[in-house]
């Protein structure tokens, strides 16, 4: 493999494609392709992407002056996202980013599914363009920057301007910070979250294992203890929602933010993770939420809680309890034999010290609710059985040709109703009167022949075929006798 016999010195937090544009002028290349052959042995197209790949191919290319692991924390921002994942995840994420083929990356790291990939772009600060041309001789991309949700500059407190490649280019066309035309990505950011929430990302991405030391200690469900929201243990969702309703009306709804603040659900999403991966932006600003400030982050240290303080979940037996002390709590536990479970005292002592114990109890002793029926089926059932027979009276009255009586039918001369169909177990005593109601082909057709020979005044005289004619009958149902008996009785009736 050819060896780079020239590559720029990194700056200060400076992304993977910023020494790329640099090298690609060092060199003077025409095109983003030669440049990427040269790097990476390959057409790259991850390489303006806040998580590249081709890593490997570089780190031979420079004969091992800077490893893969080297260049993944110092210019991408895989070191924010790093104390979210659990060991397996980021080290395979290293890996994808070592070979060649990035595919399936983002989404494995929930950056897809966050939705904040379609507020990204190149963004950089006025300030720090200045600054870096006077320091450096040349601005450069700062990593920072580049990360989701950050739309102020950490260093200056000032409004990022996000990037505009001329004639509809992207990133190949290889440009540095203030080399095209910028916007501001906000007119201001409010009550200052947009502004910690980039302080505290920034600290994120240079200190990873303080903010995984952060996560291992619950630093959230404590700062939660601290301001009264956890009661008995448990999250006080009815006093949290309101709380953090009232927070983000502060918070800007634009870019990224726009995504988590229309609503505070995935906040409690958050708190119950179940194997989710939580996005940098969402933990930085919930922080904020709980209005904790990013010293309050960087002296953290979990707390040694005793008495009814809250203690972090963990299944870590205390292996120095007595058995006296053990058959006092589990006694008084199962003294009071009506209350639910998680309401029986020294739940919450068993839970922490005695939790074998207590998941066998549980098991044994299931929760059965009772559901006490809040509709008395009895009473709607009589009083569609009464609705029904005049139904079906309603339905013998009509003048005109008989109608057949077929469920249909009674149903639509029974005002909102017709769902008992669908519960037949609801509606006994209703389905038996219906099912005696319905008309037989065979029923429909006496009645039909009565009400011709009736209305026409049909003589015994008349062919059955006439009589058959006049009462609509195609496919006869009844017999020339039964015909023969209606005109006699009819006759009789005159």
């Amino acid at each position: 493999m050819e060896r780079l016999l020239v590559f720029p010195q990194p700056f200060p937090d400076e992304s993977l494609y910023s020494l790329t544009v640099r090298y690609h002028r060092m060199m003077a290349n025409d095109s983003y392709r030669l440049t990427s052959q040269e790097l990476f042995g390959t057409y790259s197209r991850t390489c303006g992407s806040i998580l590249p790949c081709c890593l490997d191919a570089l780190s031979k290319r420079l004969a091992g002056l800077y490893s893969v692991a080297e260049l993944i924390d110092r210019s991408t921002l895989l070191p924010l996202y790093q104390p979210f994942l659990d060991d397996a995840a980021y080290e395979s994420a290293k890996v994808t980013m070592a070979g060649n083929r990035g595919t399936g990356l983002k989404m494995s790291l929930g950056i897809t599914a966050s939705r904040f990939l379609k507020h990204a772009s190149f963004r950089y600060c006025e300030s720090c363009l200045h600054e870096d041309s006077e320091r450096f001789g040349v601005a450069y991309w700062h990593r920072i920057h580049l990360s989701p949700g950050t739309c102020v500059c950490p260093h200056h407190d000032e409004v990022l301007c996000s990037l505009t490649f001329p004639h509809g280019s992207d990133w190949r066309c290889m440009l540095l910070p203030g080399e095209s035309g910028g916007t501001p990505v906000m007119e201001s950011y409010g009550d200052k979250a947009a502004g910690t929430v980039a302080e505290m990302q920034l600290w994120g991405l240079e200190h990873p294992s303080s903010v995984r030391g952060l996560l291992n200690g619950d630093f959230l469900r404590h700062r939660l203890a601290e301001l009264g929201f956890i009661k008995s243990g448990r999250i006080s969702e009815k006093i949290l929602r309101p709380f953090l309703i009232e927070r983000l009306k502060h918070c800007p709804n634009i870019n990224e933010f726009q995504e988590v603040t229309h609503s505070c659900d995935w906040v409690l999403r958050m708190l119950h993770p179940r194997g989710l991966i939580v996005q940098p932006l969402k933990f930085y600003l919930l922080c904020w939420l709980l209005e904790a400030r990013l010293s309050e982050l960087q002296s953290f240290h979990p707390p040694a809680e005793v008495g009814n303080a809250y203690v972090p979940r963990r299944n870590n037996m205390n292996k120095t309890l007595h058995d006296a002390d053990l058959e006092a709590h589990r006694s008084a536990f199962l003294s009071d034999s009506n209350s639910k479970c998680h309401d029986k005292p020294h739940y919450h002592w068993l839970y922490r010290h005695d939790r074998e114990w207590l998941k066998e109890y549980v098991i044994s002793h299931p929760f059965m609710r009772s559901r006490k029926s809040l509709i008395d089926w009895e009473a709607r059932d009589t009083a569609l059985t009464y609705n029904l027979l005049i139904a079906n009276e309603k339905i013998m009255s009509t003048s005109g040709k008989p109608q057949k009586i077929t469920r249909s039918l009674l149903v639509r001369q029974i005002d909102q109703s017709h769902d008992f169909l669908r519960r037949p177990s609801k509606f006994p005593k209703s389905i038996s009167l219906m099912n005696g109601l319905l008309e037989s082909d065979h029923d429909h057709q006496i009645r039909k022949v009565r009400w011709a020979v009736k209305n026409f005044l049909l003589s015994e005289r008349c062919a059955t075929s006439v009589v058959l004619r006049y009462s609509g009958i195609r496919k006869p149902h009844v017999t020339e006798t039964e015909i023969l008996n209606i005109l006699s009785t009819t006759k009789l009736s005159w």
